[in-house]
């Protein structure tokens, strides 16, 4: 199964911890942040830069679930005003790294995976990254 899905439709992750953020809030990377950072009860030592990011999401131990959906409605608006559109493809990579290392955590399968609501857009920014994707 790949890391990202494009879908209206999560009928097939009943079994997954699934956590909603919007895109229009998440229409920057900072708002981005604090979406993901509320959906997953950050620890209050969350710096809101890509670094500690990278280390939060890496980490989770803080939630029970280990089957997590990461759901992004209104996709369209997905970091659309971040005025360093490099950033959009770093943070893209990251989440891809990210969801393919849980599945290799030796002591504790995993499983994370980001869906975004159906918009071209996306379909756009994840073919531009060269990251996979099912629909």
């Amino acid at each position: 199964m790949a890391n990202f899905l494009i879908t209206n439709n999560l009928e097939q992750f009943k079994d997954y911890f699934i956590t909603e953020i919007d895109g229009k809030n998440a229409n920057t990377l900072r708002g981005f942040y604090e979406e993901i950072a509320d959906a997953l009860a950050f620890p209050e030592e969350f710096g809101f830069t890509l670094d500690s990011f990278d280390e939060m999401l890496n980490n989770l131990s803080w939630l029970e679930e280990k089957k997590i959906v990461v759901f992004v409605v209104n996709s369209e608006n997905f970091i659309e005003k971040e005025r360093n559109p490099n950033k959009i493809g770093t943070l893209l990579d990251l989440l891809d790294a990210t969801c393919e290392d849980w599945k290799w955590d030796e002591d504790e399968p995993r499983n994370l995976i980001f869906a975004f609501s159906v918009s071209e857009r996306i379909r756009q920014l994840l073919d531009k990254q060269g990251i996979e994707f099912s629909e």
